[in-house]
């Protein structure tokens, strides 16, 4: 009777003796110790529940890497993490193997796992997951398709797996336009790293310095994107039922700040999920912000005093309008409550405003606090121009406007501490350090503090003028 496990020869590969150890219930995951030689693999001939000898491909990867791989993965440099450096290596690996005639032609693992794995990850896992097992699951296989005139390749079935499932997610109405842009950045973060270690001079093969090269830049964007997504990111908010007695669509549209049936909120959030993905995989940083409080010499107090500062009230302590008893009964006096919240404007060399469009705002919201940023280099200034109804004077908007934005984050940080409702006054394209716009996790930063503290963008000062007021009701 044969031996009912199949056992890999790394002493065949390397020349020196090597311990292999079986791992528990034969789950498919092997480890390959270089340095003390020794290799823990499953060693199984056919898995029970789809007759496929998964078992093999995983022995022939880790007799890869008993080959190629070094003794040990070497020191890592300030902020590379070992995970980027493994599934690098795991591409290298594979790609050896096809170039070697030794392709993985058949899957690790049975196929239906592989989907409902990453159904979850589409669904409820952060970027840096999805990233992870994509690189592990992708590599070439040789194509027999006659018909092919070519390439004489093709992906396997775990990465065929993986592609369907993100197009039935992009497919799906239920997720938002967000989620399906995360999913489509991560393809092409796969993509990149996948061609950056396998391509290669013809004659040349491909070493562990390329591994290395690389696992720099993807730490960085596995940091970045760790967070899980919360529930509204994935999914779209459920339609609201429609009252008896109202037309269809009409309370959706009394809630909408008569922004053609859709909120200002939502607004922000659509376009910056636009906006966000249509970016590089490069990474990007904000530049270093400062905050000034300039003189406020010029005061408007006597321009934003022409209206009422107190209304009639059917309660309170001081009954002065006793006539109107008869009336509606709103006999006591109750100071009014001075609208007003926070606005940011960005001032690079994009946007426009001046003096009389801030006493316009001011008008409107007396309350308001209204500041402005800008930058150049590596450096950014968060300026006051305008609180408790005074404002600065217009040589010192003309002489501090203008530029690039660099301060975007810090500035958007800034705008959270303060009192609500936040506006940010923006054409939304964010510009780090150095004028750097490669930068995928700058928007991403930029989204994380939109939904934070309840940001709502608007494209310039005109909006602000027509929809500012409804803001603050």
């Amino acid at each position: 009777m044969p031996n009912s496990k199949a056992y890999p020869y790394p002493e065949i590969v390397t020349g020196e003796k090597w311990e292999v150890i079986g791992t528990v219930n034969n789950s498919p995951e092997g480890v390959t110790d270089n340095l003390n030689r020794q290799m823990t693999v499953p060693l199984d001939r056919e898995c029970e529940e789809c007759g496929i000898n998964h078992s093999r491909m995983i022995r022939r990867h880790e007799l890869g890497h008993a080959k190629w791989s070094p003794k040990t993965m070497g020191k890592l440099k300030p902020g590379v993490r070992a995970e980027a450096v493994h599934v690098l290596e795991e591409v290298r690996i594979n790609h050896l193997l096809f170039e070697n005639k030794l392709a993985l032609h058949e899957p690790s693992e049975c196929l239906e796992a592989i989907q409902q794995k990453t159904m979850k990850l589409v669904y409820e896992s952060g970027i840096a997951e999805i990233i992870l097992m994509g690189l592990a699951s992708r590599w070439k296989v040789p194509d027999n398709d006659t018909e092919r005139k070519y390439a004489s390749y093709k992906f396997n079935d775990e990465w065929v797996v993986m592609s369907a499932c993100f197009n039935m997610i992009r497919s799906d109405d239920t997720v938002t336009e967000y989620r399906k842009e995360q999913i489509l950045y991560a393809e092409r973060v796969i993509q990149r790293f996948y061609q950056s270690i396998t391509n290669h001079g013809y004659g040349s093969t491909i070493s562990y310095r390329k591994v290395q090269k690389y696992a720099e830049p993807l730490s960085h964007i596995l940091d970045m994107f760790r967070d899980k997504p919360e529930h509204d990111e994935v999914y779209k908010p459920k339609p609201k039922h429609t009252a008896p007695g109202m037309d269809e669509g009409e309370g959706e549209a009394q809630e909408s700040n008569e922004l053609g049936g859709g909120s200002l909120e939502q607004r922000t959030r659509d376009e910056i999920a636009q906006m966000l993905y249509r970016s590089t995989t490069g990474t990007g940083t904000w530049g270093e912000m400062f905050t000034h409080q300039p003189p406020l010499s010029v005061n408007l107090q006597s321009r934003l005093k022409n209206g009422r500062t107190y209304r009639p009230t059917d309660y309170g302590y001081n009954p002065k309008y006793i006539s109107r008893y008869c009336i509606d009964k709103k006999i006591f006096k109750q100071k009014m409550t001075a609208l007003g919240g926070t606005i940011l404007i960005d001032a690079s060399g994009s946007m426009s405003f001046d003096g009389q469009d801030i006493l316009e705002v001011m008008q409107l919201l007396p309350a308001v606090t209204i500041a402005m940023y800008n930058g150049k280099s590596n450096t950014g200034d968060l300026r006051i121009i305008a609180k408790n109804g005074k404002r600065v004077t217009e040589k010192y908007l003309d002489e501090h406007s203008g530029y690039g934005n660099v301060v975007d984050g810090p500035a958007l940080e800034w705008l959270g501490t303060q009192p609500a409702r936040r506006i940010w006054v923006s054409d939304m394209h964010v510009f780090g350090a150095h004028g750097d716009t490669s930068g995928f996790n700058l928007m991403a930063d930029v989204n994380k503090l939109v939904r934070k503290y309840n940001i709502v963008n608007l494209k310039n000062i005109e909006e602000v003028k027509e929809h500012g007021l409804k803001l603050n009701m």
